[in-house]
């Protein structure tokens, strides 16, 4: 019985990042130039297929002859090439011919629809070759990154000559990230003048900042001998960070003129610098625009550059006693808007408590009027309608009877603020973003059309969303302007579920100040009975950069849907799971998540998760509130240990895995931003300082070269636990290994909940491994 549990546990962990549990849960359009029409790929069990759509015509039909191209690759290629998975990547597809780009087996092609044909792309198909580099807009160069320096090409002749020449690797050239981030050195971060003679560029200096040793226990290559890896890493209250130097480099002359503004500190900045819209062009191709958010985000400028001399000029700026956001999920790109033609900018802000949008004139630095106000939130800025002077964007929290989380679609009109509701209801409504969070960690597990996705179409006169709530099958619609439904894309196919399967129920709760409304979601397992007694488990993840429960489902949930069916996979093991969006985390007003201010740690105050267990509890008698665990074994594992060193025991058992720490993460990601320069306060305990009031069974682990959560958090914690001679369990591995550290916790919450002996000889496999 237990054994079959854990596999109806695992075939929902194998659905995260997968289609293995549920198909076309989100549709991604990529359109077609400024045409009407958009593809995306249908997944189906053996595969994908591509999907051409006129929404004009309101047609959705096969985007090519795929047995046809897989005919002709394979002839290209000598070797046979699978019709229902077709291997390509970076698609790129054009009508009038019908013409198909993309790579495939490490090369470029092109196939000819009319013909058949499939043949490789010659150095002269800009579209194709090109891609490591940034082409100017006339089409005639390309600037690349070599050597940590910025190189251009002539897209003609295909000579090449270096524009810069003192780039090394803590002070490289077209890097827009930070040391913490991985750099993908195909998005070379400069930025075009409209004329293509000049170039806004970023060189990201390191020099200063300190090492970060990480040793290599056992390490990837096979040798005996530890390896020491050291990173530029600044962490909190460090004297140096990394910064970003400021330039402009003309192309005929090579020469650099560096803004006359000091090097800006590297924020909080998932995207690189240009891809979050943190620097712009204006069109008069000499001034130049970039934001400057201060170390400790209390204070952000928009600054204006003259390109020929070097000079800068504040604009505005803007303050606050905590912390400035530009956007209001941190693992998302800021919300700010660049408008070019009209020398304005969109600009997102928590001034008033909640998140708008002002509109500002670059000229002047004026603010010209707020766009959106009032007691609700603009959650993502899909698209802008320069022409028709309107703004695509998500809101929530504008029907006070609906789930304050759940996004809408509407239309804003930028200079009058009149709103226009494309479609909304007590449901998630998502029209993908290029570089939505979710969009991006879509093309990360394999799917092409996600990260060119646009949930707009360029004319602004359809949209594609997709409707799903916790508890529904997602459904994803093409749309007119007005809301009318042109087409039923897709309905997502879930026949992948555990039979039986119980859909999560969305519950409304009361923090623990008895005045603040919580939402949360409760998971049952799949054979479910009122007449048993359910142990109960908090599954949590104390972070204030982003929320925990889903409102869509799969896909459509938060990070990508794998808290959803990481929950939903723990329930089948014979729990009630619950998870709740605890006060000190985004996606309402500014004081809801001012909550964590001056004490990172406390994100999702685990009061409130006690508070909303217990009123459940009252609702469900199932709910055994004796036998209470919690968990937080995807990460974000500091507020278990907190939680079982609380007076009042209400917990029995936690697993603490991967232990985020405050003081371990790069100075721009988290703690400068949460906790100011000075850290956390005395009154305000790490983890390790809370330990001699341990009670309970806690389970750390952590790998020791985990690059999210270094493993010196979880050893200060050993520490005082050794000193306050506690008992707990541990695991450290020498290199991640996802798939065992879930079973583990899974034995663990068993053993010390449920009283059962976990199956010795079951092997959970998951898509991280």
């Amino acid at each position: 019985m237990l054994t079959q549990d854990y596999e109806r546990a695992q075939q929902l962990m194998q659905g995260i990042f997968t289609k293995n549990v549920a198909f076309n849960t989100t549709v991604f359009p990529v359109w077609i130039g400024d045409t009407h029409c958009f593809w995306y790929e249908r997944e189906t069990k053996d595969g994908k297929e591509y999907r051409l759509v006129d929404a004009k015509t309101a047609t959705n039909n096969s985007a090519f002859d795929h047995s046809a191209l897989a005919t002709a690759l394979s002839e290209a290629i000598g070797q046979t090439v699978d019709v229902n998975n077709l291997p390509l990547r970076r698609v790129d597809i054009d009508l009038n011919p019908s013409i198909i780009r993309f790579t495939a087996f490490d090369k470029h092609w092109i196939y000819y629809a009319e013909t058949g044909t499939c043949t490789p792309a010659d150095m002269t198909d800009l579209a194709t070759v090109h891609q490591d580099c940034m082409v100017s807009p006339n089409g005639k160069q390309g600037v690349f990154i070599r050597d940590f320096n910025l190189w251009l090409r002539d897209l003609d002749d295909h000579t090449e000559r270096a524009l810069t020449i003192d780039g090394e690797k803590d002070y490289q050239y077209g890097v827009g990230v930070c040391c913490f981030a991985p750099i993908d050195y195909t998005n070379v971060q400069v930025r075009w003048s409209p004329d293509s003679t000049r170039l806004f560029a970023v060189q990201r200096d390191a020099r200063q900042v300190k090492l970060f040793p990480v040793v290599h226990h056992v390490p990837q290559d096979g040798s005996i001998r530890p390896q020491l890896e050291e990173k530029a890493v600044s962490l909190p209250g460090d004297a140096n960070v990394e910064t970003f130097r400021l330039l402009a480099i003309d192309i005929e002359t090579g020469r650099p003129q560096e803004a006359n503004y000091r090097n800006i500190p590297v924020t909080r900045s998932v995207f690189a610098f240009f891809d979050s819209n943190l620097g712009w062009w204006s069109t008069d191709n000499r001034r130049a625009y970039f934001v400057d958010v201060e170390r400790d985000y209390k204070t952000a400028r928009v600054v204006e550059f003259d390109t020929h001399t070097g000079a800068t000029k504040i604009l505005f700026e803007e303050h606050s006693d905590t912390f400035i956001g530009l956007m209001l999920n941190s693992d998302e790109p800021p919300t700010l808007m660049p408008l070019p033609e009209s020398g304005e900018l969109l600009w997102f802000s928590e001034r008033s408590g909640w998140a708008h949008l002002y509109l500002y004139d670059l000229e002047t630095g004026q603010l010209k009027h707020p766009v959106t106000q009032g007691n609700w939130l603009v959650r993502d800025v899909i698209k802008v309608d320069s022409k028709r002077r309107e703004v695509f964007v998500h809101t929530a929290g504008r029907v006070a009877d609906w789930d304050p989380y759940y996004r809408d679609l509407c239309r804003i009109d930028l200079d009058n603020g009149e709103v226009s509701t494309v479609i909304a209801g007590n449901h998630e409504y998502c029209a993908v973003t290029q570089l939505h969070q979710n969009t991006m960690m879509a093309k990360g597990s394999g799917r092409d059309d996600r990260g060119i996705a646009c949930g707009v179409s360029p004319s602004g006169d359809f949209a594609v969303v997709t409707r799903s709530r916790a508890d529904e099958v997602p459904v994803s619609l093409l749309l007119n302007r007005d809301g009318k439904t042109v087409l039923e894309l897709e309905t997502a196919d879930i026949s992948g579920l555990p039979k039986n399967w119980q859909w999560p129920e969305p519950v409304k709760l009361l923090a623990a100040d008895g005045k603040t409304d919580l939402y949360g979601l409760v998971f049952r397992p799949s054979t479910f009975s009122t007449d048993q007694s359910y142990p109960v488990i908090s599954h949590v993840y104390n972070s204030p950069d982003l929320t925990w429960v889903s409102k869509g489902s799969f896909t459509n949930g938060a990070v990508y849907g794998m808290p959803y069916l990481d929950a939903a996979a723990l329930a089948e093991l014979g729990f009630i799971v619950v998870q709740i969006d605890g006060r000190g985390t985004p996606f309402r007003h500014k004081a809801f998540l001012d909550n964590c201010y001056g004490w990172s740690e406390s994100a999702s105050k685990i009061d409130d998760h006690i508070a909303g267990i217990q009123q459940l509890a009252k609702r469900y008698t199932y709910m055994d509130l004796n036998r209470v665990g919690i968990t937080s074994h995807s990460s974000g594992g500091v507020g278990v240990v907190s939680s079982l060193c609380r007076e009042d025991g209400f917990y029995k058992a936690g697993v603490a895995s991967m232990t985020y720490d405050s003081r371990y993460f790069p100075a721009g990601l988290w703690g400068e931003r949460y906790e100011g320069l000075s850290g956390s306060t005395a009154d305000h305990p790490y983890p390790e300082q809370q330990i001699s009031n341990l009670q309970g069974k806690l389970l750390l682990m952590n790998s020791m070269i985990d690059p999210l959560a270094p493993a010196e958090g979880t050893l200060r914690i050993i520490d005082a636990l050794q000193t306050a001679n506690k008992d707990f369990d541990l695991l450290l591995l020498p290199n991640p290994a996802y798939g065992y550290t879930v079973k583990r916790a899974w034995d663990y919450l068993v053993e010390h909940l449920l009283g059962l002996e976990p199956p010795e000889d079951f092997k959970l496999t998951t898509s991280f491994d």
